[in-house]
């Protein structure tokens, strides 16, 4: 193996070993029940199978080759999430038209400010969720 592709081997493992965060969903298409795993930080990266185990195990033979291809075109490998920390503070610049919208509604739901964006932010949340889950284009192993 030479220099490069021992990096390149290197730089796979490395990432590979990264605490991606995981999601399996049970599907139906009308012929039966299957199951996608996918790895939220590498969208593209999408495995099916017949079980939840099989699937699981599709995702984690793909990944290597995956992340090679991907690095192999120069993309930047992303960090997982579980990373990040998050203090739940959020500086957020609105047109002062919609800050005040949202400070009249908010009066009239009789909640904060603060309290009417969390829960507007969480319904929209959930419904983008919903929308994700129906337009989610399920990848069936041949």
């Amino acid at each position: 193996m030479t220099g490069k592709n021992k990096d390149l081997q290197d730089r796979v493992k490395y990432y590979c070993s990264f605490p991606y965060t995981i999601t399996l969903d049970q599907e139906d298409d009308g012929n039966g029940i299957y199951y996608v795993a996918r790895i939220i930080e590498l969208p593209g990266l999408i495995m099916t199978g017949y079980t939840p185990a099989e699937a699981l195990a599709e995702l984690e033979a793909e990944k290597p080759e995956f992340i090679e291809l991907c690095l192999k075109l120069g993309k930047t490998m992303p960090d997982p999430i579980t990373s990040h920390k998050y203090s739940g503070n959020i500086v957020l610049r609105l047109s002062s038209s919609l800050h005040e919208t949202l400070a009249k509604v908010a009066q009239i739901e009789g909640v904060s400010l603060n309290q009417y964006m969390v829960s507007t932010l969480a319904r929209a949340v959930g419904r983008d969720e919903v929308l994700i889950k129906e337009r989610k284009a399920p990848y069936k192993k041949k």
